[in-house]
């Protein structure tokens, strides 16, 4: 690893604060997240933030097809280097926020698999753009911040459960495979990452009518996490007019307007999403 980042150095590649880089170094940890990421040879891998390389060329022999997402165009340019010759492999600098799963996914004919060490300062927006994608995804494996990690699979009554944990679970099974300590990283951030394995459900665990209404109610709720869902709901953008009125829908469905949004499970909030559409349709 030493000769990989001195090489990188002399080609005046480095970490880019910027871009929330820190590269995985740790060999034996690598090994361990490829075992984990349960590939099969007929699978396509979607690589996002590739880095160095220190994962894509342990997976590469494992699939049929990587694709490589990387928005550093100096480790871009690094990769399709080191991977001259390797037809399996495709380099794609590009900003992974706009990247077409969908359309690999048709390409190749299957769900794709997703894995990735996924910069801090973007997993969230990352995680939901792949909830977004959700329909040709067959699982995800992602390494991230271990306070993310811990919201994405955090139960409702928990300081750390909110619109991630309810998003995330809404739509796939998280699970945390394991922690990774700082000096796994090249520079070494300061605080612990986990590795999270996602499988994408074939349906949503609870129905929802209106994902886009859904989510708004959710993220109303959440939005003062100190205040009652009667008083955050309120306040919030979603007009619904007359406080005791609102109090009274949110009675008839059997949710004490006093309870604070993160004692709600899912399917409470399904219930109190689907009454608050009828409520503004009619109110």
């Amino acid at each position: 690893m030493a000769s990989l980042m001195q090489e990188l150095k002399s080609r005046g590649v480095s970490p880019k604060r910027a871009l929330g880089q820190h590269f995985l170094i740790d060999q034996g940890i690598a090994q361990k997240i490829v075992r984990l990421a349960d590939l099969a040879p007929e699978d396509c891998v979607v690589e996002i933030g590739p880095g160095m390389g220190v994962l894509t060329f342990l997976m590469l022999p494992l699939v049929k097809k990587l694709i490589a997402v990387e928005l550093d165009q100096g480790m871009a340019d690094w990769l399709r280097e080191k991977g001259q010759g390797i037809p399996s492999l495709t380099v794609v600098r590009q900003d992974v926020l706009g990247f077409d799963f969908a359309k690999v996914s048709r390409d190749v004919g299957r769900r794709i698999n997703v894995v990735a060490n996924l910069p801090y300062n973007i997993s969230t927006p990352v995680i939901f753009r792949l909830l977004e994608s959700r329909e040709a995804l067959a699982h995800l494996t992602l390494m991230l911040q271990r306070e993310v990690a811990e919201r994405i699979t955090a139960s409702p009554g928990s300081k750390a459960y909110g619109p991630l944990s309810i998003f995330t679970q809404l739509y796939t099974s998280p699970k945390i495979m394991m922690r990774v300590p700082p000096e796994a990283f090249y520079p070494r951030p300061k605080v612990e990452s986990a590795l999270v394995r996602f499988e994408i459900l074939e349906r949503p665990r609870i129905a929802i009518n209106d994902d886009g209404f859904f989510q708004k109610v959710v993220r109303a709720s959440f939005a003062q996490r100190r205040k009652t869902l009667l008083n955050a709901l309120t306040g919030s953008s979603l007009s619904l007019g007359p406080k005791d009125k609102l109090a009274a829908a949110l009675e008839a469905i059997g949710i004490d307007p006093r309870r604070r949004a993160e004692t709600l499970d899912l399917a409470e909030f399904q219930r109190l999403a689907e009454a608050l559409k009828k409520y503004t349709n009619t109110g």
